[in-house]
């Protein structure tokens, strides 16, 4: 499992079939979807270390979800080589989720290594500029994330150990706090 190299093509129809996956589940349902993925640089995408930052995201979506008084009317949740994704279709305002996964991304610990997308009824992703949100910012600097990943501004190996650090310091958090 970890010792596999996703291919470009590979990850280019991956975003293909996610984007119908998701054009599929607003026609289906016409609501709001939460399209989830996760931000792991380099080829290797389906990992322990992937693998479990997804599912401890999704754990977190579903339980802020219920929090907030939202059930889904639909989810699924793939482990695919190109990486695990879910999708979680919701009759709640997609301004509303966008405000709500935003939360998760920048107040959790782990998620900076999500991806929470929001897509409206009329499938049109709600996007941070939109609710006067700034860009997200890069796990290694203060800059935005996008324009390091397009740069390649930080060397993939150092990316990979601060990814690493960070999910060890939170699974060793998390399991002193399941022992208490």
């Amino acid at each position: 499992m970890c010792s596999y190299e996703v291919t470009l093509e590979e990850m280019l129809q991956a975003r293909e079939n996610r984007a119908d996956r998701q054009r599929q589940l607003i026609s289906r349902y016409a609501v709001a979807l939460i399209s989830m993925t996760i931000n792991i640089p380099g080829p290797q995408k389906s990992t322990p270390t992937s693998t479990y930052v997804f599912h401890e995201g999704y754990r977190i979506l579903m339980s802020q979800l219920a929090v907030n008084q939202v059930t889904p009317l639909h989810s699924e949740a793939y482990d695919l080589l190109t990486g695990p994704e879910a999708y979680v279709a919701v009759q709640a305002d997609a301004r509303i989720l966008k405000k709500l996964v935003i939360a998760i991304e920048d107040g959790h610990p782990l998620g900076r290594l999500l991806d929470l997308d929001v897509i409206g009824p009329n499938g049109r992703a709600i996007s941070r500029d939109e609710l006067g949100l700034g860009k997200r910012k890069c796990l290694m600097c203060e800059q935005a994330a996008h324009g390091c990943g397009r740069s390649r501004a930080h060397a993939l190996p150092e990316l990979l150990e601060a990814i690493k650090a960070l999910v060890d310091s939170y699974t060793r958090k998390h399991q002193v706090v399941k022992r208490a």
